[in-house]
């Protein structure tokens, strides 16, 4: 069972609608923010030769050991990112409802930064990525059984659709933290704020807690992330605090 803070979640999934497309960008040009860490990481796969030691380990069974213990890291590393997510506060400060899909989009984008950092692990990395990510469509479809006002077949059809978006919104991420700010802002305003944020403020305030956040992470040793859930949130009341 996942040990999650719980969370008011009511009305349906309706409001999760298709990533819409958009041909143009109203967006207030974002300050320079420095906070982005030398070494620029994306959920892109990095592929690694396999040596010797590896092969005879494999031969032997011990990386199968190994493998699991990488999967089993994946499930501990999303709950304890998760349970440190203040639900309430995303809530009232980005003006977001109360809702399921509300709660997908922060949770989201926190799973976005945590594949960004272990992508640059190569094969063990992905396989920790992988059952996040694994983890995270667990915890979906456990919240949407609980909401218990829509049938089996709109329940399915609404998760495909979030799936879908899923996949989007992490090529739209991807190519906003390899490039500048202002790329970032608009990946962000599409899809963390619905195309529905007229507050720059607020769209700044989350392109800052994101580079901040993915600095952090990048400076966590490998052999650190690779051996026990570590990794830890700032708190995004501080960013709002410190900005202005």
């Amino acid at each position: 069972m996942l040990t999650q803070k719980a969370l008011q979640i009511h009305g349906d999934l309706g409001t999760a609608r298709l990533l819409p497309r958009v041909s143009t960008m109203h967006l207030l040009k974002p300050k320079s923010i420095h906070t982005t860490s030398v070494h620029r990481t994306s959920t892109i796969e990095v592929v690694r030769p396999v040596g010797i030691i590896e092969k005879v380990l494999r031969k032997i069974g011990l990386l199968d050991v190994q493998k699991y213990r990488y999967m089993a890291l994946g499930q501990h590393v999303y709950e304890k990112v998760v349970a440190q997510i203040d639900y309430p506060f995303f809530y009232k400060y980005f003006n977001m409802a109360d809702t399921f899909f509300s709660w997908f989009l922060i949770t989201e984008l926190h799973v976005w930064m945590i594949m960004v950092r272990y992508m640059a692990e190569g094969n063990a990395g992905k396989i920790v990525r992988n059952n996040i990510v694994a983890t995270l469509w667990q915890d979906t479809n456990a919240r949407a059984e609980n909401l218990g006002t829509i049938t089996e077949k709109l329940k399915n059809k609404q998760i495909k659709e979030l799936s879908e978006q899923f996949n989007a919104a992490i090529i739209g991420y991807d190519e906003g933290i390899q490039s500048d700010d202002k790329v970032l802002a608009g990946a962000l305003w599409r899809r963390f704020f619905y195309l529905e944020c007229n507050n720059p403020e607020h769209v700044e305030t989350l392109l800052i807690y994101v580079r901040k956040q993915i600095c952090l992470f990048d400076k966590l040793p490998t052999h650190e992330i690779l051996r026990a859930p570590i990794l830890k949130l700032i708190d995004i009341k501080d960013v709002c605090k410190h900005q202005y």
